[in-house]
């Protein structure tokens, strides 16, 4: 275990990794791109300097079953990044990319399935583009002004996620659920909801969208 460490500007090994586990440390402009962090555990650690605004290369990774839990992961680039089984708790994401990272394993060329594990963190202004996150644990995230276009969250668990300035038109929520959900602009005509899980509270700002009154 690594504890309490301070690193900054370094370009990370395999052997300095491996199957490690890092636990209230501060990664300033650190590069960990291309490297095995299968199992790898993060607590509680800093990989953004708001002072400088440095953030952290993990571009390229294999993240499987890798878990970041309370962690500042602002900035951070994981994409292109093999996140399959990859748990992120209560982290604060904003702007993270991992557009075309992968959290699917592909059986045969038209059958995979998904494992996510990302709950609770601020997404705000992250880039998901093209993710396949289908099926996966998604609840309590804040999602505002991020970037899904092309991904597909089919199946999910949304639920008491914040989705301000949001394009519904740009991601698949067929049979997601979207219990307890701030929905701003969600207009029914536009969006697939097909198999969709909404609270009854919902109901009534949805149906205004389509101009219908709802009584109690």
């Amino acid at each position: 275990m690594v504890k309490g460490k301070t690193f900054q500007g370094h370009r990370f090994e395999a052997d300095e990794v491996e199957g490690e586990q890092f636990e209230h440390c501060v990664f300033l402009g650190c590069n960990f791109s291309w490297l095995d962090l299968r199992e790898c555990r993060f607590v509680e650690c800093r990989f953004y300097d708001r002072e400088t605004e440095q953030h952290c290369q993990l571009q390229g990774c294999d993240l499987r079953e890798a878990s970041f839990l309370r962690c500042d992961l602002t900035l951070a680039d994981l994409s292109r990044s093999q996140c399959l089984g990859l748990a992120m708790r209560d982290c604060q994401a904003v702007g993270i990319n991992l557009a075309q990272a992968s959290f699917a394993n592909q059986i045969t060329p038209k059958s995979y399935f998904c494992e996510a594990y990302l709950t609770g963190n601020n997404f705000s202004f992250a880039n998901l583009e093209s993710c396949l996150l289908e099926r996966c644990e998604l609840s309590n995230n804040r999602w505002q002004n991020a970037n899904l276009s092309g991904a597909s969250l089919v199946g999910s668990d949304l639920s008491h996620g914040e989705f301000g300035q949001f394009d519904w038109q740009s991601v698949r929520l067929t049979d997601c659920d979207l219990r307890g959900c701030d929905l701003p602009g969600l207009d029914l005509r536009r969006v697939d909801l097909k198999g969709a899980q909404i609270s009854e509270y919902q109901q009534q700002g949805l149906l205004e969208t389509l101009g219908i009154q709802v009584f109690p």
